[in-house]
């Protein structure tokens, strides 16, 4: 089958996405109208903006996301970014996604946290009921605003648990590492969320043994450098502890400086349950279509590997049962229908 076949199969197959950050996804035009809203010196238009997302390392990377967050002001700010940034996702044909938040990233004397929970709740909701979509929210705590009142972030994000299925933990891996988290953790498996980590990206594999052994992450965010411990890559291979895989992110990132660098290939061939996701794609540059072709034509990932790997996905959701078996029947539906097999 060609490239180009290849390529419409993938834009119009149905689609899973486990690791995307809502406020890192948004339409570039929405960020840009607020920029133009509220002013800025450093951005005029949507080119100026897109070299804004040029990231010359990690570091840098949290660094824009902080000043990029300054723009969302009001509650309709964010409950428009919710809306929008969900609209889009479905126009790719996702039908699925689990979105981290970072409600605590946007908190202003204006704008408390329930406010801003609240706006985006509203806004995802909203999106849900006029587009062919299910979004599942994991709050992401963030390592940045500190271990010392973690606990304290949680209460406000339980006060939600109708709407929040899970929590995360983005930020600096280095400098906020997990072990300062694992009380947090623990009480929120208690009060039944479900554990999700960022780790093994901006530091080693031993970052991801601490998610694991600390945290007690049902699944990891990134996790990619685990090639870097064959004991750590056998662990999660014969505990199929799912990865969040998102290439064109570490790559911008400069995790790893070039495509030839990265592991998916070996994460996959080796037999771990790894999924395709786009991370920030606004940001980035890159949405989950973008990813699967990119692995296509990078990677020499087969049709049958990208059914698998939305399979994955499925598998490593934490959709309730029902809804997975759901999922499933429209994936191999799809994948049936064109005559790919297994």
């Amino acid at each position: 089958m060609n490239k180009n076949n290849t390529g419409e199969i993938i834009q119009a197959m149905p689609k899973i996405e486990l690791h995307l950050h809502l406020e890192g996804a948004f339409p570039l035009e929405s960020l840009l109208r607020l920029i133009q809203k509220y002013g800025s010196n450093e951005v005029h238009n949507i080119e100026e903006l897109r070299q804004k997302f040029v990231f010359t390392d990690f570091a840098h990377f949290i660094e824009t996301w902080y000043w990029k967050s300054d723009f969302y002001r009001e509650p309709s700010d964010i409950e428009d970014m919710a809306y929008s940034t969900i609209a889009s996702l479905s126009l790719q044909n996702i039908i699925y996604a689990e979105v981290y938040f970072s409600p605590f990233d946007f908190i202003k004397p204006q704008m408390p946290f329930p406010v801003v929970t609240e706006a985006v709740i509203s806004g995802v909701r909203r999106a849900e009921s006029e587009y062919p979509i299910r979004i599942g929210l994991i709050a992401d705590i963030v390592r940045n605003h500190g271990h010392e009142t973690a606990l304290a972030r949680l209460d406000k994000i339980t006060q939600y648990q109708n709407e929040v299925l899970g929590i995360g933990l983005g930020g600096s891996e280095k400098e906020f590492p997990a072990k300062l988290f694992a009380e947090v953790y623990t009480e929120a498996q208690k009060r039944g969320f479900r554990l999700v980590a960022h780790a093994g990206e901006a530091d080693g594999p031993n970052s991801i043994w601490d998610a694991l052994r600390l945290l007690h992450a049902e699944r990891i965010g990134h996790g990619v450098r685990a090639v870097e411990d064959p004991n750590l890559m056998e662990y999660l291979r014969l505990n199929q502890i799912p990865l969040e895989v998102c290439v064109t992110s570490n790559l911008k990132t400069k995790i790893f400086n070039s495509a030839a660098e990265h592991p998916v290939r070996r994460l996959f061939d080796y037999g771990l349950l790894i999924t395709i996701n786009s991370d920030d794609p606004t940001m980035f540059g890159s949405n989950l279509t973008d990813e699967f072709n990119f692995i296509a034509n990078e990677y020499n990932f087969t049709l049958p590997e990208i059914k698998k790997l939305t399979q994955n996905a499925i598998q490593a959701s934490f959709a309730e049962d029902s809804f997975k078996q759901q999922l499933t029947l429209k994936n191999n539906e799809y994948w049936n229908s064109i005559g790919v097999k297994e």
